[in-house]
């Protein structure tokens, strides 16, 4: 009766050092992800530089007696982003970059795919061409600014894509950039340039 009773004391010991040892295990992974997904799987917006703008094209000429601008202009971006998160960040076709003049989409351009790996970079170039047929609502402004002698746009660009952390954990995620450029009229040269991003999940 003692060694039964002695038995059945020591595998309730046991037991309850294995429910101890299962709850703390379970409370060290969930303090662990905690952690975690709070610095290292936190998700940090990307950041970029804008490497260089060059302007093509034949500077803007205003026909008074017509009340016509002449415009043909293309501008290529190289825009270099900083990934400063440990996933990388893959993405496909379906990447647009628009250009805007006060508010008005006056052009567009695909972004090829790519990849920006974990603490990692990429150079994009783009090349925007000026469609001065929409421009045309706005043709005051423009008018307004060529005079002035600076002409000034806004680049919307978004990339849809994947983010991978650890190799096997994906998840969708779309970044964005909006970029104001001002443009010389006389010499085609950028005045100033200002560029924000974002990352969505």
């Amino acid at each position: 009766m003692k060694e039964s009773g002695g038995l059945e004391q020591r595998r309730r010991r046991r037991r309850w050092f294995c429910c101890v040892l299962c709850t703390l295990v379970l409370v060290l992974l969930v303090v662990t992800a905690v952690v975690l997904a709070l610095t290292v799987f936190k998700i940090r917006e990307p950041t970029g530089e804008l490497v260089s703008v060059t302007v093509s094209g034949v500077s803007p000429r205003v026909d008074l007696p017509a009340l016509r601008v002449e415009l043909n202009v293309t501008l290529d971006l190289a825009v270099r982003v900083h990934n400063h998160n440990y996933a990388a960040f893959t993405h496909g076709p379906g990447g647009r970059t628009s250009l805007l003049y006060h508010g008005t989409q006056v052009g567009e351009a695909d972004v090829a795919p790519g990849r920006i790996p974990s603490r990692g970079s990429e150079l994009l170039r783009l090349a925007l061409a000026v469609e001065v047929d929409r421009i045309a609502a706005e043709l005051g402004s423009l008018l307004s600014d060529v005079v002035a002698g600076a002409v000034a746009f806004d680049t919307v660009t978004r990339l849809p894509g994947r983010v991978t952390f650890l190799g096997f954990i994906k998840r969708h995620a779309v970044a964005t950039s909006d970029c104001h450029v001002v443009i010389g009229v006389s010499d085609l040269s950028v005045r100033s340039q200002d560029c924000t991003y974002k990352t969505n999940l």
